[in-house]
């Protein structure tokens, strides 16, 4: 079995340096020495070279359009229509750290972020940023999107104010016996790392592990919920909220069907849930 060093913050990797310089009477060969028999026995742990990023890779205006599609799902004239409606800023987007892009070509970060799986060394070594200018940029277009259009995503009202009814009828032809059910709700996990615990916690009783563990899959996970229309589009969603709590309990805290029941025309139609949620007037 071979002892791997545990993580150890800057504090105590000085203060396990000076243990080995003193051990070492301020000699400077007898501390690599000793150094080096740490480093043999894993008792210290080297960091990796940083991967080197293709600086001469860059966002290309010229892109054709099938290329584009695959990359953004966008070809690049929809991108700049997009970051209109998105109401992104027209001329260049600045980051709090100072960094500036185009709208578009931040847009197209964020899309191709969505669509391509790859690790975050691969989607920026495609648009010659380092990784963490790259995670600024596209935490910053995401965070004006999110600021723009936020009550969309909790509840897209105008996208089904008026297709509604012809979503009712598309569920009724497939066999459904609900002839009012005009949309799906459920919930999804979003697995993650276990957490650790927070240097400065709210309470003594807090633990984070246990907060966002689920027994269902067995895994530490963020919960959310969406609500899906009939043709796919997704009409409201809310979270994250912490893994332990069950579907029901985190419709109960998104309010939906409050304010669902607020707006008079979603009388007589219902969305349907499986049966781990609780029936409802309007589900």
């Amino acid at each position: 079995m071979v002892f791997v060093a545990p993580k150890l913050t800057a504090d105590q990797g000085t203060e396990i340096l000076c243990q080995v310089w003193a051990a070492a009477r301020g000699r400077r060969k007898r501390f690599l020495a000793n150094m080096s028999t740490l480093i043999a026995n894993h008792c210290f742990r080297l960091l990796d070279h940083e991967p080197r990023i293709n600086f001469s890779n860059s966002f290309n205006l010229a892109l054709h359009d099938s290329t584009a599609r695959v990359r953004y799902n966008f070809t690049i004239a929809q991108l700049h229509r997009v970051s209109i409606q998105l109401q992104l800023p027209q001329d260049n987007l600045r980051t709090p750290e100072g960094d500036v892009v185009s709208s578009v070509e931040a847009l197209a970060m964020v899309c191709r972020r969505l669509t391509d799986p790859s690790k975050l060394f691969t989607v920026a070594d495609g648009f010659g940023r380092s990784t963490t200018a790259y995670n600024r940029k596209l935490k910053t277009t995401i965070a004006i999107m999110y600021a723009n259009h936020a009550t969309l995503l909790y509840f897209a009202r105008a996208t089904v104010l008026k297709p509604q009814d012809d979503y009712s009828a598309a569920v009724a032809r497939k066999g459904s016996p609900l002839r009012a059910c005009w949309a799906f709700i459920d919930g999804t996990k979003q697995y993650i790392a276990r957490p650790s615990a927070r240097a400065n916690p709210e309470s003594s009783f807090e633990n984070l592990q246990r907060s966002v563990y689920s027994g269902h899959p067995r895994r530490h996970c963020l919960n959310w919920q969406a609500v899906t229309a009939p043709d796919g589009l997704i009409i409201s969603v809310y979270g994250p909220v912490e893994g332990r709590r069950h579907d029901t309990t985190m419709l109960i805290m998104s309010g939906l069907l409050e304010y669902m029941h607020k707006e008079g025309w979603f009388e007589g139609n219902v969305i349907y849930g499986d049966p781990a949620y609780e029936k409802h007037l309007i589900m």
